[in-house]
């Protein structure tokens, strides 16, 4: 049995069921249990004995779309003299629809066997809807063979709105009817046609429900193709702008792009040379280390061939002098940048080496108590210790392969040692708009909330409202296009919302508040195939 059609009984059964609808030739629980009673609201709509009321009405059910067909027509309740009371039928339809000179016949079928089996002498002879004695009208499977898409009306409006139609009903009157009103669903909860005068009498009196003649119901047509049209052109114009607002946007990012690349280029072939001068750098000072070792070995085969050691000091201290002149230049060597590294050796009291003395030639002995100072030698070897210890720290600390250690790769390379033009990672990051963020939700959303949806968000959340709790009142009020797709995705849903309309939040401390109102609020409808 085709599950995109089936209909539903419904009826007054008076103490103690009261109103009960049951469903029939189709339908699924989960369809069925989004559906909204069918029941008249009798102190604003009102059937009379010979009396019949048309309806019709479209509504969400979770991914889906129903529209219904109804047909109500007075009968009386048990044991019970109350006036209004009706048994009545309706044809749903999900996410379809048909010709309506057919859904008209198999209505009006159904329900001439539904009075006839269950009503006895104008009263309703069963006490529960799930007892209705049924049968399938014969052109039934005929429906599926017309079975086509309805027109994309937008949004199901929810808003305790209904409109009653004053006209001669004949079949086809109601099928013109029935057409027409197919564009109003979206703006009214439920339409209904009466040709009865008793029944526009009271509706006119009650004044709980509009009720138009034939050429109101016209207005009404108008009056919502033209709100179509000005929102249609309306969301045309948010697109073309938002289209223009792109050029904006994209060189701003790329500008802002380059001039970070370029920065960075800059600074890393800035360090390169530096780099490449420390290197240097440490080839003079093996260098010399290398010559004043040889001095060194020269000296003592000097002292082991002729044993004259006051020119050998001499000789030294002359060489010493020279190589702990070299060591300090090399120590001048430009690095990547000053490493705030404290020497081990920095408390430690030493007298300075002159050069100019040869007291210190002797200073790696002991020579009874005299406390042996550091000598030329030291000083060079602690003064390279420290310049390889800050070089290597430099470049440990901030090169790896051309990355930035302590950052990931996905970072930008930053540069160092600069208080006019560094480029921070933090500030690399914080200028990235919000519009080159990713977006998870699914599905993406493919709408947004007319203007009646967004409206009504506004009335519920005004400006000053936290961002969270904005999304709360949208998930309420949009349950089947927002809150069943994105009810465990919250968090990108927020950040798309925010993208969306960025302007109209406010940052206040950690809290993002609602600034102005929302006109852009994404949703999804689902594809009709």
């Amino acid at each position: 049995m085709d599950t995109t059609y089936f209909f539903s009984a419904f009826g007054t059964f008076g103490n103690p069921n009261g109103f009960r609808q049951s469903y029939f030739l189709g339908g699924n629980a989960d369809i069925v249990r989004h559906i909204r009673t069918y029941d008249l609201k009798t102190d604003a709509i009102k059937l009379f004995p010979g009396s019949r009321i048309y309806g019709m009405r479209k509504e969400a059910a979770g991914a889906s779309s129903l529209i219904s067909y109804s047909v109500y027509t007075f009968a009386k309740e048990q044991n019970s003299q109350r006036g209004g009371t009706f048994i009545g039928s309706s044809l749903i339809f999900v996410d379809k629809t048909a010709s309506e000179s057919i859904i008209i016949d198999v209505l009006d079928e159904f329900h001439q066997y539904l009075e006839k089996h269950n009503v006895t002498d104008g009263t309703i002879a069963i006490n529960h809807s799930d007892k209705f004695s049924i049968d399938k009208p014969k052109d039934y499977d005929k429906i599926g063979l017309n079975a086509r898409e309805p027109e994309d009306g937008g949004t199901v409006q929810m808003g305790n709105n209904f409109l009653v139609v004053y006209s001669e009903i004949n079949a086809s009157q109601l099928q013109q009817l029935f057409t027409k009103g197919m564009g109003l669903l979206n703006s009214y909860d439920m339409i209904y046609f009466t040709g009865n005068h008793e029944v526009a009498e009271f509706v006119q009196q009650k004044g709980i429900f509009k009720i138009v003649d034939l050429d109101g119901f016209e207005r009404e047509i108008r009056k919502s193709d033209e709100e179509k049209s000005r929102l249609l052109n309306a969301y045309i114009q948010d697109l073309e702008q938002e289209m223009n607002n792109l050029k904006t946007d994209r060189k701003k990012i790329l500008d802002q792009l380059d001039y970070q690349i370029s920065q960075n280029e800059r600074k890393h072939q800035e360090n390169e040379a530096k780099i490449r001068e420390s290197k240097e750098g440490i080839n003079t000072v093996n260098k010399e280390f290398d010559s004043y070792h040889k001095k060194i070995e020269n000296l003592i085969s000097t002292l082991k061939s002729d044993g004259k050691v006051e020119s050998v000091k001499r000789q030294h201290l002359e060489n010493r002098k020279v190589f702990s002149d070299t060591i300090k230049r090399s120590k001048e060597v430009v690095t990547i940048s000053p490493v705030s590294t404290p020497s081990p050796f920095s408390q430690r009291n030493a007298a300075p080496f002159s050069g100019n003395s040869i007291d210190g030639f002797n200073g790696g002995r002991s020579y009874g108590n005299k406390e042996p100072g550091l000598n030329g030698y030291k000083i060079a070897f602690w003064s390279l210790l420290l310049l390889v210890t800050a070089g290597l720290a430099s470049y440990i600390m901030f090169f790896d392969g051309g990355k930035i250690i302590g950052l990931s790769a996905e970072e930008p390379v930053v540069t160092e040692n600069s208080n006019t033009d560094m480029v921070s990672a933090a500030n690399t990051v914080s200028e990235v708009p919000a519009t080159v963020q990713t977006i998870n939700l699914n599905p993406f959303p493919n709408a947004e909330l007319n203007e009646n949806d967004w409206r009504l968000v506004s009335k519920k959340a005004s400006p000053g409202v936290k961002i969270d709790s904005l999304a709360n009142v949208i998930y309420k009020e949009n349950p089947s296009t927002i809150k069943d797709y994105y009810r465990h995705q919250k968090k990108d849903y927020k950040a798309h919302l925010y993208f969306l309309n960025e302007k109209n939040f406010a940052i206040n401390g950690s809290d993002t508040i609602l600034a102005d109102t929302l006109k852009k609020i994404p949703n999804y409808i689902k594809p009709e195939f």
